[in-house]
């Protein structure tokens, strides 16, 4: 770990002998030549510093406005003042505004040195963040940015691969992975890395349509074409024309509306309900499922011809658990989402890793990122520590079996809670929303006050 240092010091001379010296025994050295221009590079760089060094005799702002400035930044803030004056007052002063301690400026440099490596260790142990900035960035981690993903795994990196290599063409894709691993994006990043990507990207989420709605919802219908069609709906087929339409948890699909999807896919064609005449359509379909369909087709649920032409190619999704190093870049990925939509400056500290790495995950990418708004919103502090974490992230469970019925309605709760979210967050209304899980408004009511959503 290189550790970042600012240095602040009206003497230019002083400045430049400290910077060398610092920087030849490995550090990140930053520098100001005034208070001032301190808190300028500390709102500036947006980056943690272990250590600021800072003259306490400066012109201009006085040593303890700096540093309490400084402290309502970054509160955590370290800050080591040195002076050739070391009277009770200013050592009084420098401990009321917030500084940590005072040191002659006439210390020989092994000395200081070793009382800076002292407080980079502190730094280490309280105060160090999972922060983006602290990433490494390799042609791996540009290649899975560069798709549209976020983080830095073998196997991520060799998804993106084949990604890249498929979206080109125009060929179906079916996508495979458990529930919460990034289907969507997956297929997100399909459409924007193909000769399609001016066009709409259009998603549905099978599962969450109603069966008697779904028919309309893809192909359309005409108006008084059954009780109720008041008025023409275009269906999501005609809406991605020219472009991608994303079939997620297609394994939902009805037998007779599998008929209907093999037929677009063979004739390019759709026909509202309503109409006879047959639409032209082009559109490439992306489909995505968490279910055994090779299963559900010796089972009789899904269709073998469907089954042929949809998994033409398929992607899979690896879940959590097995990405591990992915962890970390996501945390900071959502840490920096979070702050950024309330305006906070929060993030976790690197003791919640070793927590996170050991957790299961059932609910994979979208519980992490439950976690880590529920927890920045939850907390008192701009830093969440290990000892803050929920109790449930401590149970380590390497084969993601629950062994108790109390495990699994754990999980099952949280699994449930996440998805009434999403249906929530991509619905305007709360009838829409219930339509589409499926239930009564007033169960939906209950859920939303029972989580507190």
């Amino acid at each position: 770990m290189k550790y970042r240092i600012l240095l602040v010091d009206d003497d230019q001379e002083n400045l430049f002998a400290n910077k060398s010296l610092l920087a030849g025994v490995g550090y990140d050295v930053y520098t100001a030549d005034s208070g001032a221009e301190a808190i300028k590079v500390v709102k500036r760089t947006k980056k943690d510093f272990a250590l600021i060094l800072m003259d306490y005799h400066m012109p201009g702002m006085k040593g303890p406005e700096v540093i309490q400035e400084i402290k309502k930044i970054k509160p955590y803030q370290q800050i080591l003042t040195f002076s050739m004056d070391d009277t009770s007052k200013v050592v009084r002063e420098n401990f009321l505004a917030g500084g940590n301690d005072f040191i002659d400026k006439n210390t020989d440099n092994e000395t200081l040195v070793t009382t800076i490596e002292n407080y980079c260790s502190k730094y280490e142990q309280l105060y160090r963040t999972i922060e983006a900035d602290e990433l490494p960035s390799d042609e791996k981690t540009q290649l899975i940015k560069q798709t549209g993903m976020v983080g830095r795994s073998e196997k991520l990196y060799n998804l993106c691969k084949d990604i890249r290599k498929v979206a080109p063409t125009n060929a179906t894709v079916m996508i495979l992975g458990e529930s919460g691993t990034g289907k969507e994006l997956v297929a997100k990043a399909l459409h924007e890395l193909s000769g399609r990507p001016k066009d709409r990207f259009v998603a549905i989420n099978i599962a969450a349509e109603s069966p008697h709605l779904l028919d309309s919802s893809l192909f359309g219908h005409r108006k008084g074409a059954f009780t109720g069609a008041i008025d023409h709906q275009v269906g999501k087929f005609a809406l991605a024309d020219k472009g991608t339409l994303f079939l997620d948890e297609i394994g939902d699909m009805p037998l007779e509306l599998q008929v209907k999807l093999l037929r677009v896919l063979q004739e390019k064609q759709i026909t509202p309900i309503g109409t006879t005449a047959p639409r032209d359509v082009d559109v490439r379909i992306v489909a995505a499922t968490h279910k055994d369909l090779k299963k559900m087709v010796a089972d009789g649920t899904f269709r073998e011809d469907l089954y042929y032409r949809l998994l033409n190619i398929t992607l899979s999704t690896a879940p959590l658990r097995e990405r591990t190093e992915d962890i970390e870049p996501l945390v900071a990925y959502f840490s920096g989402q979070v702050c950024l939509e309330n305006k906070w400056d929060r993030s976790f500290h690197r003791s919640c890793l070793e927590v996170f790495r050991d957790y299961h995950w059932p609910g994979n990418i979208r519980q992490l990122r439950s976690v880590v708004e529920r927890h920045l919103l939850c907390t008192d502090s701009s830093i969440v520590k290990k000892e803050d974490l929920d109790p449930m992230l401590f149970k380590s469970d390497k084969s993601n079996r629950p062994v108790t019925l109390k495990e699994l309605d754990e999980q099952l709760e949280e699994i449930k809670k996440l998805h009434v979210k999403e249906i929530l967050k991509s619905t305007s209304k709360r009838a829409e929303a219930a339509r589409k899980l499926d239930i009564e408004q007033n169960l939906l009511s209950y859920f939303i006050n029972k989580w507190g959503l």
